[in-house]
């Protein structure tokens, strides 16, 4: 046995050149003196000798195997200990607003049950999770804004037991991070790392308090990064297997090196139990969000003033591109920064500023991240050319977002006339044999809608309304604003070669 506990190197090493004799020995003299007693008595205390060599150097395997999974049990243990005093459980307080209906109202038992209707108020508790972190030489606690949202009582609790009121620094519902500060101080505070060189197959640490279960550890790995967020936020999410329950929201996904490099945010599931897919909020982002709401008590992004998409695998292949990376400009707003820094509809971006752009995601959150009136170079794919355009971001007002949602929402919704309709790009109208055509795209049509009575079907081309040429969703839009209700009118619609008019009714409000 050696100094250190470990079981010696040489008994393997011997029965490496044990085995070896034997068989050089076997072979050359055990099949010409088979017959021999004396052979066969040397070769059975050899083979002895060979399995007691190896055996000793199997359990010095099995022993080293059982060591290093110790180190690593110890490991785990010294990242939950350093990190889980900067863990918090935060419990809110608050009201919400229901409807109050009567469920036998318009039936016979009305009269005997009724119940008054209106909008009634019912107190609300809620809780979370939270991480303390050193930010500009103070203290904060970042939690997810969905844990405070309508909370009129915040309250921390710190692992020492100790609670303190929370007061609210900023929050903002895009990125769902929230900052509080409490009245304590030099508080045990979590390191932030840095997400963007977070890599697939990572060990990872989940603290947090699931189900009121205060500072609970799980482990995991990094499943895959730059994931979509839901609802259309911004930014992206860190897919880990690592175990998230409710209330885990907020708690910190620390690495082996016991660094936050995310702020758990959701799961996915169907029953509402963890079953290995969940999302965090990578640091960086929260950086960025920490720093805007600390200084300004609100974030300030940059606006492009796009609608992107993913690259289509076939669209890729008939553009004679190898891959799928890059996000797609499927329509540039009029007048804003994407359409005067001269971005065009089926531009594909594939770099901001050097950095390389996977999908519309990471293009979403590289512009969110960035400061309105920033110039930023983008790198386009036009044509099957690199292209390099210098656009200056205008800034994500409360005005822009709603435009911008509105714009969505016009394209989304049927409308009055139960049609949905969307730009005709190229790749779309090289599919559908449009190619040298102009108008909007019907996408889709109201079943017993005014559309649907006069024949409308997804695919057709309307390429005028009224005489007025329709080249975009807006034209489309504009045109008919213009369209009294009860008014008869006429679209000209192209499909499968053939141009007709259509005439319709401008339904009544």
């Amino acid at each position: 046995m050696r100094d250190d506990g470990r079981e010696p190197f040489f008994p393997s090493i011997v029965s490496l050149y044990a085995m070896k004799f034997i068989r050089i020995f076997l072979n050359k003299f055990y099949c010409t003196y088979r017959k021999d007693i004396l052979m066969r008595s040397m070769s059975f205390s050899l083979l002895v000798l060979c399995l007691l060599l190896t055996g000793s150097s199997a359990q010095a395997y099995e022993s080293e195997n059982v060591r290093q999974l110790q180190m690593m049990s110890d490991g785990f243990a010294e990242i939950a200990a350093e990190v889980k005093p900067g863990v918090v459980a935060i419990a809110t307080e608050g009201t919400v607003t229901t409807d109050a209906r009567n469920p036998f109202k318009g039936s016979p038992l009305e009269e005997y049950f009724g119940a008054p209707e209106g909008r009634r108020e019912r107190p609300r508790e809620g809780q979370g999770s939270g991480v303390i972190i050193d930010f500009r030489g103070e203290q904060y606690v970042v939690t997810n804004n969905h844990v405070i949202r309508n909370a009129d009582d915040i309250r921390v609790q710190l692992s020492d037991a100790r609670f303190f009121d929370a007061e609210v620094v900023g929050r903002d519902s895009l990125s769902d991070i929230a900052v509080l500060k409490i009245d304590a101080k030099d508080l045990p505070s979590v390191e932030l790392g840095d997400s963007d060189g977070l890599r697939e197959g990572e060990w990872v640490l989940a603290i947090g308090n699931p189900m009121g279960l205060a500072h609970s550890v799980t482990t995991g790995i990094v499943s895959a990064v730059g994931r979509g967020r839901f609802s259309g936020e911004y930014g992206s999410f860190v897919q880990t297997d690592a175990a998230i329950n409710p209330g885990n929201s907020g708690g910190a996904l620390v690495n082996l090196r016991g660094e936050l490099i995310g702020v758990n945010t959701a799961i996915f599931s169907r029953s509402g139990g963890n079953i290995g897919i969940g999302f965090a909020i990578p640091v960086n982002l929260v950086k960025h969000v920490v720093g805007q709401l600390v200084e300004f008590g609100e974030v300030r992004r940059g606006l492009l003033g796009v609608f992107i998409g993913d690259l289509d695998p076939l669209v890729a292949e008939a553009m004679g591109l190898d891959n799928t990376q890059g996000a797609v400009i499927e329509r540039v707003m009029k007048g804003k920064a994407a359409y005067k820094g001269g971005v065009k509809a089926d531009d594909i971006v594939v770099e901001i500023d050097s950095y390389p752009i996977r999908d519309s995601t990471e293009l979403r959150s590289r512009i969110g991240r960035t400061a309105p009136g920033v110039e930023i170079e983008l790198v386009v794919l036009r044509d099957g050319k690199k292209k390099k355009l210098n656009v200056v971001l205008e800034e994500l007002t409360e005005d822009a977002l709603a435009e911008n949602s509105s714009r969505q929402q016009e394209d989304e919704s049927q409308g009055p006339l139960g049609v949905n309709v969307q730009e005709l790009t190229n790749q779309l109208a090289k599919q559908l044999g449009y190619e040298d055509d102009y108008g909007v795209l019907v996408s889709r049509v109201k079943s017993g809608s005014e559309a649907a009575r006069r024949g409308l079907r997804r695919g057709m081309l309307i390429q005028a309304i009224n005489r007025m040429k329709v080249e975009s969703v807006e034209d489309f839009a504009d045109v008919l604003e213009e369209i009294e209700p009860g008014t008869a009118f006429m679209m000209r619609i192209k499909a499968r070669g053939r141009t007709r008019l259509v005439g319709m009714r401008m339904p009544m409000d």
